[in-house]
């Protein structure tokens, strides 16, 4: 079986198409970045248009993947320093009993629209955010009671019944 070999416009094509899909580069940028002609890379686009790359549509969907996974892990970590700041506050000796209930009543305040802006936002990335937030922490606690392979068999039951746990209403 021979192998063939990319001509240096195969190769530049496909460079310019990770130029745009993953770097976000303008066209001029991508002609600068090749030493090519502008011309060059809407052939190198109509090209792999016909081959069944649009760029345009590649780059939107990396855009909407990247977003959507920024928003679960922006509302997972913000969970997190929510439940820290409430451990901290509950910990702190130096703070009255009336100090520590402002400081709860303000950090649920702002838990509170914060769920709200999330909710209205991104519904779908609120939901999943949550439920990877809630399964990280009941799993965590689970490892340190149950031996190895329980834990594993709680994790393919997870693992099975995932769509199941998408579909909630918050």
């Amino acid at each position: 079986m021979s192998e063939k070999k990319l001509s240096k416009a195969d190769i530049n094509r496909i460079a310019a198409r990770g130029l745009f899909v993953d770097a976000n580069y303008s066209r001029e940028r991508i002609a600068e970045t090749l030493e090519v002609g502008i011309k060059t890379v809407d052939n190198y686009k109509t090209k792999d248009k016909s081959l069944g790359f649009d760029w345009l549509t590649l780059r939107a969907a990396k855009h909407i993947k990247d977003t959507s996974e920024n928003k679960e892990n922006m509302y997972s970590m913000f969970m997190q320093y929510m439940m820290d700041s409430l451990k901290d506050i509950r910990e702190n000796e130096q703070l009255s009993a009336e100090k520590k209930t402002q400081a709860i009543v303000s950090l649920g305040d702002s838990f509170s629209k914060m769920g709200k802006v999330a909710r209205q936002e991104d519904p779908e990335a609120y939901k999943l955010g949550l439920i990877k937030h809630v399964v990280q922490h009941i799993l965590l606690s689970l490892k340190e009671v149950l031996d190895k392979e329980t834990m594993e068999k709680i994790i393919d039951v997870v693992y099975s019944i995932q769509e199941d746990l998408i579909d909630v209403s918050i």
